[in-house]
């Protein structure tokens, strides 16, 4: 079971999910941050041994939140792909079939750091690259973290795979990945399968939810969110 809890921030009403998505009621629009599509397809490239699959694992995630919240409208807040050599022809296939599936939804991608090196994608492929500042209402869209821009109350973000180390009772449960807001910069951690994640130091009055992962009786994963407001 993955857990999803309402939150309000900035008077805006938002879902996140412990999937690492983060949904939009109003707007019918579902955010995900640092896709790294066909990461570990560059790695096998420069003959790194690691598994696939990756690529297709963070699809299904994506897709079964977007049928389950009926969303029209999908933002990548940044490096939707990990390097040029990620757009191979299993990686790109997935894509393309992954698209057709979904053609009720308007596909949007917010240029990262990564997504420059990438350049152009293939034309026939709908979707939208824009670059960081674009606003809905007055919600900024960006990959990396910064203050949010005049005439905006918030800005979301990625780029950073955030997570914050976290123990309780004697017991460490190492890093754990995790929403974060400070300052309304409200940074998304990465949904990529093959990514990594970066420690950060919440200050003051910031706020983070973080992912943790538990393993039932039967023998099933409950991915749940912890809320925790820094005093």
């Amino acid at each position: 079971m993955v857990q999803t809890m309402d939150v309000e921030i900035e008077g805006i009403e938002l879902q996140l999910q412990a999937d690492r998505t983060m949904f939009w009621p109003q707007q019918q629009t579902l955010f995900v941050a640092d896709t790294h599509f066909g990461k570990a397809a560059t790695f096998r490239r420069h003959g790194i041994p690691v598994p696939s699959g990756s690529t297709a694992g963070t699809l299904e995630k994506i897709e079964t939140r977007l049928r389950e919240t009926q969303a029209n409208q999908l933002i990548i807040l940044g490096d939707m792909f990990h390097a040029r050599s990620s757009l191979s022809p299993k990686v790109c296939g997935l894509l393309k079939s992954f698209f057709a599936r979904h053609e009720h939804v308007q596909f949007t991608l917010v240029r990262g750091n990564h997504d420059a090196q990438v350049g152009q994608l293939p034309s026939s492929w709908p979707i939208e690259v824009v670059e960081p500042g674009v606003q809905i209402e007055s919600v900024a869209l960006g990959h990396h973290p910064a203050p949010v821009p005049r005439g905006a109350s918030l800005l979301l973000c990625g780029h950073l795979h955030p997570a914050v180390r976290f123990a309780v009772g004697g017991e460490d449960f190492g890093k754990l990945p995790c929403f974060w807001l400070s300052n309304r910069c409200f940074v998304l951690p990465a949904i990529g399968e093959f990514t990594g994640t970066h420690p950060i130091r919440p200050q003051r009055d910031d706020q983070t939810w973080m992912i943790l992962d538990d393993a039932t009786p039967s023998g099933s994963t409950e991915t749940m969110l912890m809320h925790q407001r820094y005093r």
